[in-house]
């Protein structure tokens, strides 16, 4: 049973190899994946009157609920609260909506994939620029409150454009594997969904760490402090710490050496299993 089970889980050097030049063609293919976002966007608000507005307005009416609750329950000074919420929930809301398409990415996708030869990792590209589009509809309401209550970037906002590549590349991998695994089990979607409710009391959204006290562990603990960092601490004029870009590196790093191999292990069963 263990020898059946090793010969399984290993890899053959034609399956590295697809798994590679799926990646390589992917990538190469970075028009088609943007072309496929935009229609998808398109497609959700088609004969709407407002269109992406309503995604903006939608956001900016939670961003302001959790930004006046957050000052109420935590004493915390609006003018610092606000800003602090907005930034994080920007960024918050681009990683839940890349994780849970990501756990439905094939299944979505399942008309091209069953009909169509076409890379894999074109779809995965695909639910990124798509969400990266909706977050820039949403960046507009972190502006408008930055105006609002002068919020001076610091020089570091020029690793701006680093940090939020960097959380993308990291995101990646867990999207991934989650389109893998909620292919041959549908119930995955709705797991991760409750996974990542639990994961939002847990993250530093609404509070400030050093709120915490005693318990701050919570937080420095939890690997998406340290994603969201990357990206708010630039926009509210501080500075990501070094810890904090060690960590993400570090889950990027074992993240795609470990998807990559999941990928490489089941991406031939995929259409199979749709």
């Amino acid at each position: 049973m263990g020898s059946r089970r090793f010969r399984m889980l290993a890899l053959t050097s034609r399956q590295l190899d697809s798994a590679v030049d799926d990646l390589a063609t992917g990538l190469s293919s970075w028009r088609l994946s943007h072309f496929l976002a935009w229609q998808d966007v398109k497609q959700r608000y088609r004969r709407s009157t407002l269109g992406p507005i309503w995604t903006t307005l939608s956001f900016g009416i939670q961003i302001f609920t959790m930004g006046f609750l957050s000052a109420f329950l935590f004493g915390a000074e609006l003018s610092k609260s606000l800003p602090y919420v907005c930034a994080g929930m920007l960024l918050w809301a681009l990683i839940t909506q890349i994780l849970n398409d990501g756990a439905g990415l094939f299944v979505a996708s399942s008309r091209y994939i069953t009909q169509i030869k076409c890379p894999l990792t074109v779809f995965l590209l695909q639910t990124i620029w798509r969400n990266l589009i909706i977050a820039g509809h949403n960046v507009i309401i972190y502006v408008v409150i930055a105006l609002f209550f002068i919020v001076v970037p610091s020089v570091s906002i020029l690793l701006l454009p680093l940090g939020l590549l960097l959380v993308v590349i990291c995101l990646s991998p867990m999207a991934l594997v989650l389109g893998i695994v909620s292919a041959r089990y549908r119930d995955v979607p709705l797991i991760v969904t409750n996974i990542i409710t639990l994961l939002f009391w847990l993250t530093p959204l609404m509070y400030f760490p050093e709120q915490l006290g005693k318990k701050r562990f919570i937080a420095d603990y939890n690997p998406f402090t340290h994603i969201i960092a990357l990206v708010r601490e630039p926009l509210l004029g501080g500075t990501a710490t070094l810890n904090d870009w060690l960590v993400v590196l570090a889950i990027t790093v074992v993240g795609w050496v470990g998807a990559f191999l999941f990928f490489a292990r089941f991406r031939s069963r995929i259409v199979y299993w749709l």
